[in-house]
């Protein structure tokens, strides 16, 4: 049941999520993020609620592994080897892997979040190796373990896609409209997601040679 996917298809993907992300960087990322930033000043209520919001992607990554892996070794030792064993064995695999790739990715970038650009005056650009408050939004880290998990349910329960991707939508519309993450950091997570997703779900051994 792994996915494959054609050379051309990935260059044609890895081309439109580089693109998309170039043009946010340098034409929608500081517009969008100041606007933002002027609606939030305006309601003192929104602005203390998306500054007071916890940041619990660990352990929402540990808990869906976890259970993914209960899920996988409960259904293995019963005999049973279908799509939700094969779902549970590519979830438990893909969210530790998403969250470890994201925090080297961030750290290599370095970039500044847009709360460090309007409130400190940070340009919001790439300072490589950079880690500490501040830093480290590029890319977005809840995006990219969200669409990892949201390509694999996609891929094993297809009958729920729109589900899936509506909730995608509504989370980088949540991520921005709080100023957490630009327009580009979000983008360039839901690709990073994706990938190791998909390269997860092409490298899991099949169930049949799992015995």
């Amino acid at each position: 049941m792994a996915t494959i996917i054609s050379l051309r298809n990935q260059i044609a993907f890895l081309l439109l999520a580089v693109s998309l992300t170039a043009v946010s960087y340098f034409y929608l990322d500081n517009g969008i993020a100041l606007l933002v930033y002027r609606l939030l000043s305006a309601s003192e209520l929104l602005s203390q609620a998306a500054s007071e919001i916890p940041d619990l992607l660990l352990h929402i990554v540990v808990a869906i592994t976890v259970m993914s892996w209960a899920g996988y070794f409960f259904l293995r030792h019963r005999g049973v080897g279908n799509r939700h064993t094969r779902f549970f064995q590519v979830c438990g695999t893909a969210m530790p892997i998403a969250f470890v790739t994201k925090t080297i990715f961030q750290y290599v970038f370095g970039r500044s979040d847009p709360q460090a650009w309007v409130l400190d005056h940070e340009l919001p650009r790439f300072y490589w190796f950079q880690s500490g408050d501040g830093y480290g939004c590029f890319p977005s880290g809840h995006m990219t373990v969200f669409t990892a998990l949201m390509t694999i349910l996609s891929r094993y329960y297809p009958r729920y896609r729109p589900v899936f991707l509506a909730s995608l939508f509504l989370l980088a519309l949540a991520l921005i409209a709080t100023d957490y993450h630009f327009l580009s950091d979000v983008l360039a997570g839901a690709w990073l997601g994706a990938v190791v997703a998909i390269l997860v779900d092409g490298v899991s051994p099949d169930l049949e040679s799992v015995k």
